[in-house]
């Protein structure tokens, strides 16, 4: 590299000088003193310091050291950012909060209407067939009860037994009440079916498939009922 000559050093100085002054005028800073304007600068590097220690309190953060070197001279800032939240863990949180809140409002429902025994039933995203109305049923696998000790009396079991249909109370997102008919059915596997008046829940809620519901059951007296919610 070819050695600079006291012209070229002196007006690569002065050029540094200019930017220096730039920046500072920039900031309505008008200094034409190297050494002044080193002080300058490292004051008001401290001063954004201070403000943005003073704003990220409480917040999760990791701390870069920043290294400014003026004039042989150097002035030391710890950078504070704060930690970017992975957006899906955002999504979770979300969903869980969302979830909590609206099991919280289908518990109110059910205890406004004087019901009690409320159990997890399943959470369902609805497949093409829940949705046709040519078949005109929500198919309920058994195997994905959330309660394993079932929803039914022993007098329904006994009825499901016999091939007969067990009729019930079902309450859509918007509370409206159905009289629909449960069925047992043995496929390849055990499955429960509400059917009867299915496609009117379908076609009154605007079910698609992929939407994801959630389905509790409860009793008013003996009587079984659902309630279904929206969650996706």
């Amino acid at each position: 590299m070819a050695k600079l000559t006291e012209t070229d050093q002196y007006l690569k100085q002065q050029k540094g000088r200019l930017h220096i002054a730039n920046f500072l005028a920039a900031m309505n800073y008008h200094d034409d003193d190297l050494q002044a304007t080193i002080k300058t600068m490292r004051k008001k590097l401290l001063e954004i310091q201070q403000r943005e220690s003073s704003a990220v309190i409480n917040k999760p953060q990791t701390v870069r050291k920043i290294v400014f070197k003026f004039g042989g001279s150097k002035t030391v800032l710890h950078k504070h950012d704060d930690i970017e939240k992975d957006s899906s863990s955002e999504t979770l949180i979300c969903k869980r909060q969302k979830i909590k809140k609206s099991e919280e409002g289908v518990m109110d429902f059910i205890k406004s209407v004087g019901g009690s025994e409320a159990e997890f039933v399943i959470e369902k995203r609805l497949t093409v067939s829940d949705v046709n109305p040519n078949q005109g049923r929500l198919l309920i696998p058994g195997l994905q009860l959330k309660n394993k000790k079932g929803f039914l009396t022993a007098d329904e079991e006994t009825m499901m037994e016999k091939k007969e249909d067990v009729s019930v109370w079902v309450f859509d997102p918007e509370r409206r009440k159905s009289m629909l008919n449960l069925a047992k059915w043995r496929m390849s596997k055990e499955c429960y079916a509400l059917k009867t008046n299915w496609n009117h829940v379908v076609k009154t809620n605007g079910f698609m498939e992929e939407m994801v519901i959630r389905v509790l059951s409860f009793r008013v007296g003996q009587q079984l009922c659902f309630v279904l919610d929206r969650v996706a």
